[in-house]
């Protein structure tokens, strides 16, 4: 069997004031519809991971996520 990815989604973070952290998935289906959303993504959004569900060779079921972690600065 041939690995094969089943589903892709990018989380987006932010603050909100009232509710706290909010986090917004989005589904992608390319490299170049993941790109675009990265490019896309403004303040107060913020890139939190990549999640990749799929299955392996044996098919069973696999999770491949990417962290990813921003801080501000606030320049002097």
């Amino acid at each position: 069997m041939t690995p094969e990815v089943t589903d892709c989604r990018i989380v987006f973070r932010r603050w909100d004031k009232e509710a706290g952290l909010v986090e917004t998935p989005a589904a992608f289906a390319s490299l170049e519809e993941l790109y675009a959303r990265c490019l896309a993504t403004t303040d107060p959004a913020l890139i939190d991971r990549i999640i990749i569900r799929g299955r392996d060779t044996a098919g069973v079921p696999q999770v491949v996520t990417f962290v990813f972690q921003s801080i501000t600065v606030t320049p002097p």
